[in-house]
């Protein structure tokens, strides 16, 4: 089951696209708290400064001459890790029993693990949250398979969709909680952990509108019709995402393109209309509890304080932590009201907002042969994979504009001269037709059914894990649920970005948005034949004008 069939979307339409225009004005964000006083901003503003030049003393003496210590595992963090200091065990032990709630505490656990010596007992484990795309949340987080922020997308990928749930929510990986949860076809709960994402106001914004769409899903399945629409009036927020664009069109909203040349392509029973998003307000929290809580929780001060000597990256760190680890619902609103007073940009937010055609360039392609696949999905991929860069050449030995690779040109041709001279590749008009030519080859894998979304996964990861998924799955199972399961994260975040860059290169060339009704009616297809649109029938000329002064007139003899 998905969240619209295609004969039911049309009638909800004409009354969201209403709720839409009639959305509040924003509101004004709540003033932040305080932590420090003015001589311990200056006392730690001094010790940051030293730990930068390099005087490791007169760091670990700024900080401890500040009357509160709320930042002082930061800087004995980064002396330990500084260049010029060698630190033994006994420090990396001592640090992790003090701040292993931080961020960067996965670093220091990673450094004590290897410098442990023999006998020595385990040093204490860090609390290390993970983002959706599989990336550590703290800056420290290393990329041991065997960290506990990545077990739940381990078991998730693995089948063990009870204990992607448990480990997920001991984490704070809200992401995977929500996919394993809906699987288990436990609505309730993947809504409320789809609801986590989508109200962290520090988390990208393509994930924000990926869990607005989600959670819209999972309202719906759990009987709570009532909130869909605000749902996917959130992720409508970044009509430039490829989860924005689908909640927009099952909101019936039409988004506008900035700085547009041509007239887009529009469909007929959408509106075009531009979507203001409404703010994020703060529920039910006062300034005067908000102040309460940045002095009784030490996380929350930390924030505070980072964000007041200028640490924006340590205390937008410090409130991911605190959001996606907060237990009940009082937390998780203090939680999400101190993210918002101390305004973090919601990450990609401000390009995600809009589209703006001037982001979406169209240089002159010509590959050999011609467009074979349909223009906009070419361009959507050369922009992702080089930004238009005939002379790319990748670290893995891929080439030209759409990173083609040499082995891949002499198999697809026969011609084995691309191995011997792959410069070759460099040329625009070949790399775009072998480009074309693998993109058909992929879609013409019995597995891949022609579909757009499975296809542009396998451009970037190969056939194998979108195979993988679809046997997992099932050959029809619903393509936004199979997209999340791919257990390559790059290959998760490369089709929403390419396939929402295709859509909106097809509004700007004018062609037709059939793949993407698909998606938002809950096809359990797409191919990306729907949107082929055939050239018009050449015009029947005669032989020559004078066969034509020949023939006789109709009718006659």
């Amino acid at each position: 089951m998905v969240l619209f069939r295609r004969a039911n979307l049309a009638l909800t339409l004409g009354l969201v696209s209403a709720l839409m225009l009639g959305a509040p004005a924003a509101a004004r964000a709540m003033e932040a708290p305080t932590a420090l006083s003015s001589a311990d901003r200056i006392n730690y503003t001094t010790a940051f400064d030293a730990l930068r030049r390099g005087d490791l003393e007169t760091a670990r003496a700024a900080a401890r001459a500040a009357h509160d210590r709320v930042l002082l595992g930061q800087v004995e963090f980064e002396r330990m890790f500084h260049a010029d200091y060698s630190v033994t065990y006994d420090e990396l032990v001592a640090w992790l029993n003090d701040y292993a709630d931080m961020p960067c505490a996965g670093r220091v656990y990673n450094l004590a693990l290897r410098r442990q010596p023999d006998g020595a007992a385990p040093p204490p484990r860090p609390i290390t949250l993970i983002s959706r795309t599989w990336n550590i949340v703290s800056p420290g987080g290393g990329a041991d398979p065997e960290d506990p922020a990545k077990q739940a997308r381990i078991a998730y990928n693995n089948d063990d969709l009870t204990g992607a749930v448990e480990k997920g929510r001991d984490s704070g990986d809200w992401w995977t909680v929500g996919l394993a949860t809906w699987r288990l076809n436990q609505f309730q709960a993947s809504l409320e952990a789809f609801d986590r994402v989508a109200d962290d106001p520090t988390q990208d914004a393509w994930v924000r509108a990926g869990a607005g769409v989600w959670a819209a899903r999972a309202a719906l399945r759990a009987g709570h019709q009532d909130r869909v629409t605000a749902y996917l009036q959130q992720a409508a927020q970044w009509p430039a995402t490829f989860y924005g664009q689908i909640a927009l069109r099952q909101l019936g909203i039409e988004p506008t393109i900035q700085n547009q040349g041509p007239t887009p392509y529009q469909p007929g029973g959408l509106q075009r209309a531009s979507f203001t998003a409404d703010s994020n307000a703060e529920a039910g929290v006062d300034a005067r509890q908000l102040e309460a809580f940045v002095q009784s929780d030490a996380r929350a001060k930390r924030s505070v304080a980072f964000f007041e000597v200028g640490r924006r990256q340590d205390a937008e760190a410090e409130l991911r932590t605190g959001i996606r680890t907060a237990t009940e619902g009082n937390a998780r609103r203090l939680w999400t009201a101190l993210a918002r007073a101390l305004g973090p940009r919601t990450p990609g937010g401000a390009e995600a907002a809009a589209i703006d055609a001037t982001r979406y360039p169209t240089p002159v392609l010509e590959p050999e042969g011609g467009f074979t696949i349909e223009r906009a999905l070419v361009y959507a991929i050369a922009r992702k994979e080089t930004g238009f860069n005939a002379s790319a050449r990748s670290g893995v030995g891929a080439y030209g504009m759409m990173q083609v690779m040499p082995g891949t040109a002499a198999q697809m041709t026969g011609d084995r001269d691309f191995i011997a001279h792959p410069e070759r590749l460099l040329q625009p008009a070949t790399n775009l037709r072998l480009g074309q030519v693998y993109v058909n080859r992929v879609l013409q894998m019995p597995a891949l059914q022609g579909d757009l979304l499975r296809a542009v996964a396998s451009y970037n990861a190969g056939p194998g894990p979108m195979v993988a998924a679809v046997r997992k799955l099932g050959p029809d199972a619903d393509p936004l649920l199979l997209i999340e399961t791919i257990d390559v994260p790059q290959a998760r975040d490369y089709v929403e970005k390419v396939v929402a860059a295709y859509w909106i290169y097809q509004r700007m060339f004018g062609g037709p948005l059939n793949t993407l009704d698909a998606v938002a009616s809950g096809a359990t297809a797409v191919p990306i034949s729907l949107d082929y649109v055939a050239p018009p029938p050449a015009p029947v000329q005669p032989a020559s004008m004078e066969v034509a002064a020949a023939a006789p007139p109709v009718g006659t003899r």
